[in-house]
């Protein structure tokens, strides 16, 4: 595993205030960015992306691209690996987080200079009767003595079953709105009896911190979601 370097070379960060979409697509990007942090000789770009679902009906990831952009030229085209959660109800949110390695010239490394992070994703609906069903989640920022931010997430069970395997996603936002990250988790053999709740800690890398801080986009609030499939027969 490679060592991270000790600070953040350049932080990039992208709000789409107005996302564009394809015309026949469920859901929408509405907000996105971009860290980027040295790893020994490589940099590596952390993406981000919150998808809002505007349909009336209950959306999964079918398939999806994004693509890193300096300028005109085009520096790197992945796919988007995984929709948090996987499905996502009428008016709800998700969030997609993928990173693209980028490794180092003849010369050493050299910063990617990164001006737009553009998604392209297709969506399909989803059966009700295959749908996860939401769990109450709140979510708090906690500042360490070093600086360090730890989001803590109190996911309550309000349904009659047990909810086993639960999904939980977060979007990290500054005052002004825009979103600095992304993280989620399925908790695989883990269930919350009908009734209770669990608490997951997610630690934020103190680099990443750190540069937010220093330019003044310090992150103010966590927006958090939790879900389980429902696989009774």
């Amino acid at each position: 595993m490679k060592k991270r370097a000790a600070a953040l070379v350049m932080t990039l960060l992208l709000a789409a205030l107005a996302a564009v979409c394809l015309a026949d697509s469920e859901g929408v990007v509405v907000n996105s960015s971009c860290n980027i942090v040295q790893s020994g000789e490589y940099y590596l770009v952390y993406c981000y992306a919150q998808v809002h679902n505007n349909s009336p009906e209950i959306i999964c990831l079918e398939q999806g691209t994004f693509e890193l952009h300096s300028g005109e030229q085009l520096l790197a085209s992945q796919p988007v690996t995984q929709l948090w959660p996987y499905f996502i109800n009428p008016g709800e949110d998700g969030y997609v987080f993928d990173v693209v390695a980028f490794e180092p010239g003849e010369s050493g490394a050299v910063v990617p200079a990164v001006t737009d992070l553009v998604y392209d994703i297709q969506y399909m609906t989803v059966n009700t009767q295959y749908a996860s069903r939401d769990l109450s989640a709140v979510a708090e920022l906690e500042r360490g003595d070093n600086g360090e931010l730890r989001v803590i997430c109190h996911i309550t069970n309000g349904t009659e079953v047990d909810a086993f395997a639960p999904t939980i996603a977060f979007g990290l936002y500054a005052e002004n709105g825009r979103m600095l990250y992304a993280d989620g988790a399925t908790l695989q053999d883990v269930g919350i009896p009908a009734g209770g709740t669990l608490l997951m800690r997610f630690p934020v890398d103190e680099d990443l911190v750190a540069q937010w801080d220093s330019y003044g986009m310090s992150a103010a609030e966590a927006r958090v979601s939790a879900a389980f499939r429902n696989d009774e027969d």
